[in-house]
């Protein structure tokens, strides 16, 4: 078995993990542009590209009371460009307590954050 893989490796160039990752993420990117569904949750703007694509949780799930309910609730998942995703989490983490708090301590902090 890790001959065949290990050919696999070679023959697609990388590992088959990662390749199929991206297949899965190039098959999603052409049902969205086909469906007119590549516009981005933040900005309201069209994903132009798969790199620009990103998936996202609305409701933040790290932390959360039920992490692997937000995780896999597709009625939580969102598609943005990248730079707008990681815009919003850095700004969730920064302007948040209630996030910080919870991210910083693991939900369990008895100490009160400040901005």
């Amino acid at each position: 078995m890790e001959k065949y893989n290990q050919r696999k490796n070679e023959q697609l160039g990388m590992n088959a993990a990662t390749a199929a990752n991206k297949l899965r993420k190039l098959i999603m990117f052409k049902l969205l542009k086909d469906s007119n569904k590549n516009v981005c949750y933040r900005c309201g703007k069209t994903i132009d590209s798969v790199e620009e694509l990103s998936i996202e949780h609305k409701i933040p799930w790290l932390h959360s009371d039920n992490p692997k309910e937000l995780f896999f609730d597709t009625d939580n998942i969102a598609f943005s460009h990248l730079k707008c995703n990681l815009a919003a989490s850095r700004k969730d983490i920064k302007h948040d307590d209630t996030y910080i708090e919870k991210a910083l301590y693991g939900g369990f902090s008895n100490s009160s954050i400040t901005s």
